[in-house]
């Protein structure tokens, strides 16, 4: 009788730990997924900082010429 309980009990046991082994794979799994999501995002992030920052540089160069132009504009109209 005794053993017929122990039996019982381990059987019962046995699948809690399967259950447990189940939902802890499935964690696992959706863990793995959210961490492939979150490294694509940040390399999509970090070539968007690089174009911006691309951009940002053309933009102060393009900054830096037309202020050129316009002081050699200016000192040609105080010159005259």
């Amino acid at each position: 009788m005794l053993t017929g309980i122990k039996a019982q009990q381990n059987g019962e046991q046995e699948d809690e730990y399967e259950e447990t082994e189940k939902k802890l794979s499935e964690e696992l799994k959706m863990g793995e997924q959210q961490a492939e999501f979150a490294e694509r995002t940040v390399d999509n992030l970090e070539n968007k900082i690089d174009s911006l920052q691309g951009d940002l540089y053309k933009e102060k160069l393009n900054y830096r010429a037309i202020s050129e132009k316009l002081d050699k504009t200016l000192q040609i109209m105080m010159s005259m």
